[in-house]
C-alpha cells in the first residue's frame, strides 16, 4: 500500500512539474512573438522617418507600424507588464498623430511625431 501512495504521490509531482516547464515555455515564446512585433514596428517607423519630405511614405510605414505596436500593447496587457504600457500608449498615440498629418501632407509635423513614437518603442524594449 506504501508503494502505490508513493508512486502516486511521485506521478502528481512529475505532472505538475512538467505543466510548469510548459508554461514557461510558453511564455518565452509569446515574449519572442512580441518582440517581433516590436521590432517589425520599429523597422516601419524607421522607415517612415527616413521619408521625412514625403508624406504618403510616412502615411503608409506609420499605419504599418501602428498596427505592430498595437499587437505588442496587446502582448503587454495579456502578461501585465505595467512598466512598459505607458511606453505603448505613447507610441500608440504618436503614431494616430503621424498618420493624422501625413494624411493631410504635413510630412515635417508627421515624422517628429514617428520620432517621438520611435524613442517611446525604445524606452518599452528598455524597460521589459
Amino acid at each position: 500500500m506504501k508503494n502505490s501512495s508513493t508512486i502516486l504521490a511521485a506521478g502528481i509531482l512529475v505532472i505538475f512539474f512538467s505543466s510548469q516547464i510548459s508554461a514557461s515555455g510558453l511564455i518565452g515564446d509569446i515574449e519572442a512573438e512580441g518582440a517581433s512585433f516590436m521590432a517589425e514596428a520599429i523597422e516601419h517607423a524607421e522607415e517612415a522617418k527616413k521619408h521625412k519630405a514625403h508624406a504618403d511614405h510616412i502615411h503608409k510605414h506609420a499605419k504599418k507600424s501602428l498596427k505592430y505596436v498595437k499587437k505588442v500593447e496587446m502582448k503587454a496587457i495579456e502578461y501585465e507588464n505595467t512598466k512598459g504600457r505607458a511606453h505603448i500608449t505613447a507610441a500608440i498615440q504618436h503614431l494616430v498623430e503621424a498618420i493624422k498629418h501625413a494624411k493631410i501632407g504635413r510630412a515635417h509635423i508627421a515624422s517628429e511625431y514617428v520620432a517621438d513614437a520611435l524613442e517611446d518603442m525604445r524606452q518599452f524594449t528598455s524597460t521589459k
